[in-house]
């Protein structure tokens, strides 16, 4: 048994959805409030996007778009952004639109506003026009193939490379993961 965190209810663990990354293998939320959500996301929320005439999913180009960003085989990427007089360097394995967006989704989410103080800080002295201007001039530094192990390794190597040059770099200690 176990209780729904949306309806408050408790029910027997065959009425949630399964999540193999859950502590008990089942989604928090029933499946009735699953299925409320999503039928209310993709009609309320998001109709736009799925809806089968002219949503995103209705274009059959969308779907090689698709395939692609949904691959497990992606390339390591590692790029850097200039903001003002500093630099940040990051590591993805997404595509790199994917990232930036991302940067700029987690500066605007208050839960996660700071979750890379050098750039955020950097961030809070900017207008958003001025944000989006230094989001847009990323610059790609590398792009191999690997693991994440091994695109993290290559990031450090670029922050190295550019902090021994003495640049300003965003990157605080917090951020530089460690190569194991």
């Amino acid at each position: 048994m176990k209780e729904c965190s949306k309806c408050n209810t408790v029910k027997p663990f065959e009425e949630f959805h399964k999540k193999t990354a859950g502590i008990d293998g089942h989604q928090n939320n029933c499946k009735v409030c699953h299925n409320e959500y999503t039928a209310r996301y993709r009609k309320v929320i998001r109709p736009d996007y799925w809806n089968s005439k002219d949503g995103y999913f209705s274009h059959k180009k969308n779907w090689e778009y698709i395939k692609e960003y949904r691959a497990a085989n992606k390339n390591i990427i590692v790029y850097m952004i200039k903001v003002l007089d500093s630099f940040y360097i990051g590591m993805t394995k997404a595509r790199l639109n994917v990232r930036i967006n991302t940067h700029r989704a987690d500066y605007k989410n208050p839960n996660k506003h700071g979750h890379m103080p050098g750039l955020h800080n950097m961030f809070d002295k900017l207008s958003q026009s001025e944000i989006d201007n230094a989001l847009s001039t990323t610059v790609v530094l590398e792009t191999k193939e690997g693991n994440r192990y091994q695109g993290y390794k290559c990031e450090k190597k670029w922050i190295k490379f550019y902090s021994d040059r003495g640049w300003n770099l965003l990157n605080d200690k917090h951020h530089i993961r460690q190569a194991i």
